[in-house]
C-alpha cells in the first residue's frame, strides 16, 4: 500500500494545545516542571496557542506568577503589537474559556499529546512517512519516545530538539578544542572562603554538588552560612537556601554574626568588631566604658525609661551598637547578591525540592543553592536519603547549578579518629557517597586528643613547620572522603568559635610523630 492510499489524518491536535495552555494559566507553577522542555516554535501548530503560550512564558518569568485577568491585561498592554494580537485572539475571553475546560490533574497527558504531535509534524516536514504512524492502531497510546522508536533512521537531531531526549556522544571527538579552550576559560568555579578546600575542589563549579556531614549540633548549618554569605556578599552571586531545620529568624541572626566576625567580610565592610550571637539576640550592648547598658528601672524593678528613650541612649552611648548597625546596614545594601530562603520543613519530598530549585533557577537566575539538612522524606528509610541525594545530583547537572548540602553523621563518630572518617560514619545512608561529586566529613577535635596531632600552617614562609594544638583553642577538621575534582590527600584544620561563627582555615592536620609526644 503506497503513501497515497493511506487515509490522511491531521498532524495537529489543537484541542490538546488549548487544554495545555488553559492548565498553565489555571495553575501557573506547572510551568516550573515542564517549561524547560517546551519549544513553542515546534510544539504549537495553532498561532493563537503559540501566542498565548509565549506570552505566558514571558509573563511568568518577568512580570507575575499570579495569573488574573487584570494582571494579564496589564501585561498585554505594555506593548502595542502584543496588545493588538491579544485583542485579535479575543484576549481574556479565550484564556478564560480554556481555563474552564482544562483539568490540571490531566496536565501530563496534555503535555504528552502536544509533544507527540509536535514530533510527528517535524518528521512530516522532513519527509518521513508519518501518515502510516498516524493510522497505526496503537498511535493513541504512544508517546513521543515511542514514535521515535518507529522512525529511527536519521532522526537523532529532530528527537533531541523536540522531545528533549538525549543521545550518546563521542568522547574521542573534540578533545583538542576542549583542551585548548581551558587556556582562556579554566574549569573553575567561584572560590570558597577556605584556601585549601578551594584548591582541592577548584571552587564552586556549576553542575556539581558538595555533600558535607557533621555530627549533630556541631555547626553544619553555621559552616554553610559562612559559605553562603561569602557567595552572596563577597562574590555578589544569588543563592537559594532550602532548610527543613532552621527558620528565617535563626538564619538571619546567623548571617549577621557571620558577617560581623569573619575576617573575609571585615575587609569588605571595614568594621573591626567581635560580637557573639547570644548578645545580639538578647540586645546586650556596652557603653564606651565597657559597662552593659540596661534599661532604667525604679526600686521595684519597673521601667522608668521608655523603649524609645532606651534605644536612643544605646545608640548615642555605645560605639559597639553603632558598629553592629553599620554592618547590618551594609548587608541590607548589598543588592547585587541576593539570598533567597525557603522553609521546606512541612514538605521536603524530592518533588518539592526539585520545584524550588527549578523555579529559582528559571525565574531569578540563581546558580548557587544549599540544602539543610539532607534526610529521607520517609522516616527511618535510608533508601530515600540516597534517592534525594541522587535527585539533587542529577538536577544540578541538568539545570547547571552548584549545590552545597549538609547531612548528619552517626553519634558514635565522636569516637572515630579524624583520619579514619569514612562514609560508614554517615547516619542512615552511607550510599550517598556513590552519587556525590565531593563528600566531606567533619568533626571537632576533643582537647584530650590534641596531643595526637599537629598542623602545618598555610601561612608559613619557607620550610613547612609543624605546630602544636593549643588548649585554649577549638579545632575542627574536615576530611574529604571523595573528590571528583582533584586530590584529597590533606585534611584541613580550622580554628572555630561557634558563638562568633568564625571558621579560620589555619592549615592541614598531621599525626604527631611518636618520638615527639
Amino acid at each position: 500500500m503506497t503513501e497515497e492510499t493511506v487515509e490522511r489524518k491531521s498532524v495537529t491536535n489543537i484541542q490538546s494545545e488549548m487544554m495545555f495552555i488553559g492548565a498553565l494559566y489555571k495553575q501557573p507553577d506547572l510551568y516550573v516542571s515542564y517549561g524547560g522542555y517546551m519549544r513553542s516554535q515546534y510544539d504549537f501548530s495553532d498561532e493563537a496557542c503559540k501566542f498565548f503560550y509565549d506570552m505566558f512564558e514571558i509573563m511568568y518569568k518577568t512580570f507575575t506568577q499570579t495569573i488574573e485577568e487584570d494582571k494579564v491585561n496589564m501585561f498585554m498592554s505594555q506593548s502595542d503589537e502584543r496588545l493588538r494580537t491579544y485583542k485579535r485572539y479575543k484576549g481574556w475571553k479565550t484564556i478564560s474559556s480554556w481555563i474552564q475546560v482544562a483539568d490540571c490533574d490531566d496536565f501530563k497527558k496534555y503535555y504528552n499529546l502536544v509533544k507527540k504531535y509536535s514530533l510527528v509534524r517535524e518528521y512530516d516536514r522532513n519527509g518521513y512517512p508519518v501518515q502510516r504512524i498516524l493510522n497505526h492502531r496503537l498511535f493513541e497510546k504512544w508517546e513521543a519516545k515511542d514514535i521515535y522508536r518507529v522512525i529511527r533512521s536519521q532522526a537523532d537531531k529532530i528527537n533531541t530538539v523536540i522531545s528533549a531526549g538525549e543521545d550518546s556522544v563521542l568522547l574521542n571527538s573534540g578533545v583538542e578544542s576542549q583542551v585548548e579552550s581551558f587556556l582562556s576559560k579554566p574549569d573553575l568555579g567561584i572560590p570558597l572562603p577556605w584556601g585549601i578546600l578551594n584548591k582541592m575542589f577548584r571552587g564552586c563549579r556549576l553542575g556539581k554538588v558538595i555533600f558535607n556531614g557533621f555530627l549533630s549540633n556541631e555547626g553544619k548549618s553555621r559552616n554553610m552560612m559562612l559559605l553562603i554569605a561569602y557567595i552572596v556578599l563577597a562574590m555578589d552571586e544569588k543563592f537559594l537556601l532550602l532548610s527543613n531545620e532552621m527558620d528565617e529568624d535563626d538564619l538571619r541572626n546567623c548571617l549577621v554574626v557571620t558577617v560581623i566576625n569573619n575576617k573575609c567580610f571585615k575587609e569588605l565592610h571595614g568594621v573591626d568588631i567581635e560580637k557573639p550571637e547570644e548578645e545580639i539576640v538578647l540586645g546586650i550592648y556596652r557603653d564606651n566604658n565597657g559597662n552593659v547598658i540596661e534599661r532604667k528601672t525604679n526600686d521595684n524593678g519597673d521601667f522608668i525609661e521608655t523603649e524609645e528613650e532606651y534605644r536612643h541612649r544605646v545608640a548615642t552611648t555605645s560605639d559597639e551598637f553603632q558598629k553592629v548597625m553599620q554592618v547590618a546596614k551594609w548587608v541590607d545594601q548589598k543588592r547585587q547578591g541576593k539570598l533567597y530562603f525557603k522553609d521546606v520543613g512541612s514538605d521536603y519530598s524530592d518533588s518539592a525540592l526539585e520545584f524550588e530549585f527549578r523555579k529559582h533557577r528559571m525565574l531569578y537566575d540563581v546558580k548557587y543553592c544549599g540544602y539543610d539538612t539532607l534526610k529521607g522524606y520517609r522516616i527511618d528509610d535510608w533508601q530515600t536519603v540516597k534517592q534525594t541525594a541522587t535527585k539533587i545530583k542529577e538536577l544540578m547537572k541538568e539545570i547547571h547549578m552548584f549545590c552545597f548540602s549538609v547531612f548528619q553523621l552517626t553519634d558514635d563518630t565522636v569516637y572515630t579518629d579524624i583520619f579514619q572518617l569514612s562514609s560508614n560514619n554517615i547516619a542512615n545512608a552511607k550510599q550517598i557517597k556513590h552519587v556525590a561529586d565531593i563528600l566531606m566529613l567533619g568533626k571537632r577535635l576533643h582537647p584530650d586528643e590534641y596531643y595526637k596531632y599537629q598542623y602545618i600552617s598555610i601561612s608559613d614562609w619557607g620550610e613547612p613547620q609543624a605546630h602544636d594544638l593549643k588548649k585554649d583553642k577549638t579545632y575542627f577538621c574536615i576530611k574529604v572522603d571523595k573528590n571528583r575534582g582533584g586530590n584529597k590527600n590533606v585534611i584541613p584544620i580550622f580554628e572555630i568559635n561557634l558563638d562568633l561563627n568564625t571558621w579560620d582555615e589555619i592549615g592541614y592536620v598531621i599525626k604527631r610523630e611518636k618520638n615527639g609526644a
